[in-house]
């Protein structure tokens, strides 16, 4: 894990920090983490920026395809015992 230090903070901001941080039951150092974690967390855009680099590298399929696909799971899995204890659905 990373470290980092922040200098420079006013007086008024870090107290106001605290504050909000003891109202939350939280030390500052956690409420810092949260808040950094938040703005570090990936984007909307960046996620579907790399689902289309993926979907760029996949090779299309057709509906044909897809479809003879599909029904082949199904029959491998109707082909399987019904256990009920096993049952993997939940």
């Amino acid at each position: 894990m990373a470290s980092m230090v922040i200098r420079n903070i006013p007086d008024d901001v870090m107290e106001r920090f605290k504050e909000r941080a003891r109202a939350a039951g939280k030390s500052a150092e956690q409420l810092a983490r949260e808040a950094i974690a938040e703005k570090g967390a990936v984007s909307r855009t960046e996620l579907i920026r790399e689902a289309e680099k993926i979907r760029a590298r996949s090779k299309p399929v057709d509906l044909e395809t897809t479809l003879r696909i599909m029904q082949e799971a199904r029959d491998e899995r109707d082909a399987r015992p019904y256990l009920p204890d096993l049952d993997d659905d939940r």
